[in-house]
């Protein structure tokens, strides 16, 4: 069989190739295709066998292919087809067609060739030759090699088409290729045949049709030439003046066209970009392709696109979501957070405008609209609701966890751990998406009721001293137990149990953390040890180094990062339960100092009543991250990492960890349809390193001065003027935890470094989660780049009575190791000294 009818091509994609294979699918969906058959790779491997010729020899392939004799019993069959076709077209153009072309994964764009208007048999089998040798092109080996394909995968075709004598002709993008925006529709069109405007001798008109609104755009090109198709060949002539001057299409052909390519990319389910040719007004499709460089509509909603930027304020969110994020984490937190931010919220009519977070570069920016209604009405609205909650919040969030989350988790643990098939998994997975998304509307549900009590009494203070001072009334706040301390406290405790082993002592003392396990597991204490590690972890070893990111190992999986905790308790000799009783004995005087400052009156009761409420809240901040934050990426992670096994045993990916280099859209499509992915995986993770090396912008836009002025937005996220300048020697940022202190600048960039912090020395970094406060024992100050005073950070350094300035935007840039500095935590600057 050496030749095929384009209506059986689909049938032997690995004869006849892709082009072929896109060509059979639309006239098979009856759409206007030119008719016309392939020339199988049967008709090419005959002829390799006829002439001698080897695959083997690759390099000398190409010069062989052009001077090669094809049997006659393969001319025969071509002729007859040839014959056949031209009693309907009066040429025909013919079309290199591989397996490996035109596929999703890999484009082979321009690589091989196309000829026009062949009219001749002779002159047919010279353009089949010719198309047989681009497929062993110095070009294409060099591309093969580069996307690791194999020669033996490159079975190819060669399409004979009937030639259309195109009056306008172009490309159709049912995805803007620029923008990468799915929702537009893009034509590029011309005078005369294609070639004009693939070759780049024309510019074409453009047309942009938006897919929802109908909206059109147009742009007039120049349409310098044209290339026209007659009996004697191909000629090139110049436009007239009236064709540059008007437009190639009537809007009802645009519209046309586009209503054809979105039922193309129907039929696909995926972006595709086709040829198309206009002859006395009808139109014909010549070529389909996928668009390898597409991306899905769901990718469109939660990338950072320029549409985004044009009207918006949006900000690198180093607070909440330092550092670059993974494709399928970004999937599920964005949609989560705008979702749960929204719900959340709503539920207590918090006085909150449109919040969004999107990716860009892998990191996530975060847009912010200031509440827009009467701020008052609606304070008091939210005051009314949550009133009821307030004398008891810890038991809100307790009710929550219990009711929404725990039983979820506990199925997460139960499926993290027994082998899933591909139709499970995918429905499992869908089952996370959507929690994730119930996970932080409680998120934002739970943090409300402690904001309202906070507010009152910020309010209360106020009327009582006649000034603000929201530093003074966070330090009444500090000491409080919650998970993050528990945590530290636990960790402590097993330090002090190592002192009374000298065995476990000293192997703590004298390996490294990632060593220290092995030698442990060599004796009996050491066993015993660990056992009691790994009871305290069921509890509290659901959190990585990066809480916000599946990428990372879990304390669960990984013993060296608890254990590391554990070795500096022991290096700086920090007595947690010393120290947490000093803290709230300082805050007790704290309060009663100030208590007694005041006279007695009902407003000094009603602010006791309130402060009471406030701590027992205070819990919140940290409780909240505990079981949300960093328990619902770590238990997912886990769960996922399964999903991932699934995946490997299906030759879908390499390791289970590439997962997570996967969009959620994809994640599905591929445990429906299960193909090898590692080649677009491997672009991933190069994608992803290089955005994690990468400088990238700390904003788009300018804030408005509603978004500066609104304190709650500052406390929070550290936002300030962009266009703010420091003084030379000296860093501006929000001041979190009183004091001074003059010392030797450390900076800190990620959890591996953490033993390069000494005692006595500032912390200098991006910002903090609950997992590096163990340095929080060792600094004697703390600078960050990112957050306000009820960031992480501010609200740990105050627990730790460290001077802290936070959202200075650029102290791990300006400052460098050894520098000489005085933070001051009352004023908000780092001065820098010679």
């Amino acid at each position: 069989m050496f030749t095929i009818p384009f209506e059986t091509a689909l049938q032997y994609e690995g004869a006849t190739g892709a082009k072929a294979k896109n060509l059979s699918i639309l006239a098979n969906h009856q759409l206007p295709v030119p008719d016309g058959f392939v020339v199988t790779a049967e008709a090419l491997s005959r002829t390799l066998a006829a002439n001698r010729i080897s695959l083997d020899d690759a390099q000398g392939l190409s010069e062989k292919l052009t001077t090669a004799v094809i049997p006659d019993e393969v001319k025969e069959e071509i002729k007859a087809r040839f014959e056949h076709l031209r009693k309907s077209f009066a040429a025909v153009a013919v079309r290199s067609s591989s397996a490996a072309e035109d596929l999703e994964d890999a484009s082979f764009a321009g690589q091989y060739e196309t000829f026009l208007n062949v009219t001749a048999f002779e002159d047919l089998l010279n353009k089949l030759r010719h198309c047989w040798a681009s497929m062993f092109s110095e070009q294409v080996l060099s591309y093969l090699k580069k996307m690791n394909i194999s020669l033996s995968d490159l079975a190819m075709g060669v399409v004979v088409q009937g030639l259309v004598y195109s009056d306008v002709s172009g490309v159709i993008f049912t995805a803007n290729p620029i923008s990468k925006n799915p929702h537009e529709v893009v034509i590029n069109a011309s005078y005369g045949l294609g070639e004009a405007i693939v070759s780049g001798m024309a510019t074409p008109d453009q047309f942009v049709i938006d897919k929802k609104s109908g909206n059109l755009k147009k742009e007039p090109g120049l349409k310098e030439v044209k290339i026209l198709a007659g009996p004697s060949g191909t000629r090139t002539v110049e436009t007239t003046e009236t064709e540059r001057q008007q437009f190639c299409l009537t809007d009802a052909q645009v519209r046309s066209l586009a209503d054809i390519a979105r039922r193309v990319e129907e039929i696909y389910q995926h972006p595709v970009d086709l040829e198309f040719g206009i002859e006395q007004g009808k139109i014909y499709l010549l070529q389909a392709r996928p668009i390898t460089t597409a991306i899905s509509d769901f990718q469109w909603s939660i990338l950072l696109n320029e549409e985004d930027k044009k009207d918006q304020f949006w900000f690198y969110d180093e607070t909440h979501f330092d550092g670059p994020k993974s494709p399928l984490f970004t999937s599920f937190m964005v949609p989560a957070f705008v979702h749960g931010f929204h719900a959340g919220f709503s539920k207590f009519k918090f006085p909150v405008g449109k919040s969004r977070i999107k990716s860009h570069l892998s990191h996530i920016y975060m847009s912010i609209e200031p509440f827009r209604g009467n701020i008052k009405e609606r304070l008091a609205q939210h005051q009314e609701i949550v009133r009821p909650l307030l004398p008891n919040v810890k038991q809100y969030l307790a009710d929550r966890v219990n009711q929404v989350l725990m039983p979820i988790y506990r199925q997460l643990d139960q499926d993290s751990h027994r082998e899933l098939e591909l139709d499970e998994a995918r429905e499992k997975v869908a089952d996370l998406f959507r929690f994730y998304q119930k996970a932080w509307e409680v998120h934002f549900e739970v943090v409300a009721p402690p904001s309202a009590v906070n507010r009152m009494l910020e309010n209360l203070y106020q009327q009582l001293t006649g000034k603000k001072d929201p530093i003074f009334l966070q330090e009444l706040l500090v000491g409080v137990m919650n998970k993050s301390l528990e945590t530290d406290r636990e960790l402590w405790k097993l330090a002090e149990q190592a002192k009374q082993d000298p065995e476990v002592l000293v192997a703590l003392q004298e390996e490294t953390a990632d060593r220290v396990t092995e030698r442990l597991a060599r004796s009996d204490a050491g066993q015993r040890f660990l056992r009691e590690l790994q009871r305290m972890l069921e509890t509290y070893g659901y959190r990585k180094d990066n809480t916000h990111e599946f990428l990372g190992k879990t304390w669960i999986e990984d013993l060296s990062l608890p254990l590391s905790r554990i070795q500096t308790y022991l290096q700086n000799g920090y007595h947690f339960a010393d120290e947490h009783a000093r803290i709230v004995k300082s805050r007790t005087q704290k309060y009663e100092a100030f208590l007694d400052s005041l006279p007695e009156s009902e407003l000094k009761s009603r602010f006791m009543e309130v402060y009471q409420w406030a701590l027992d809240a205070a819990t919140i901040r940290d409780d909240h991250h505990f079981y949300i934050d960093a328990m619902l990426s770590a238990k997912s992670r886990l769960f996922l990492l399964n999903v991932g096994n699934t995946l490997t045993r299906h030759g879908v990916i390499n390791e289970k960890e590439d997962i997570f280099f996967l969009y959620y859209d994809e994640l599905l499509k591929l445990m429906e349809k299960p193909q090898d992915s590692s080649g677009l995986i491997a672009e991933r993770k190069a994608e992803f390193a290089r955005n994690q090396n990468r400088i990238i912008p700390t904003h788009f836009g300018k804030p408005s001065p509603e978004l500066l002025s609104n304190p709650q937005i500052a406390q929070v996220h550290g936002l300030r003027n962009v266009e703010e300048k420091d003084e030379d020697r000296e860093l501006k940022g929000f001041a979190a935890s009183p004091g001074t202190f003059t010392g030797k600048v450390r900076v800190i960039r990620s959890e591996a470094e953490f033993g390069r912090l000494k005692k006595g020395e500032i912390l200098v970094c991006k910002t903090t989660t609950p997992t590096w406060t163990i340095l929080f024992t060792v600094a004697a100050a703390v600078v960050t780049d990112a957050g306000g005073i009820l960031s992480h950070s501010g609200i740990i350094a105050r627990e730790y009575n460290l001077p802290a300035v936070v959202g200075t935007r650029n102290a791990t840039s300006k400052l460098k190791d050894g520098d000489t500095v005085t933070v001051d935590g009352s004023s908000g600057t780092v001065t820098i000294h010679d």
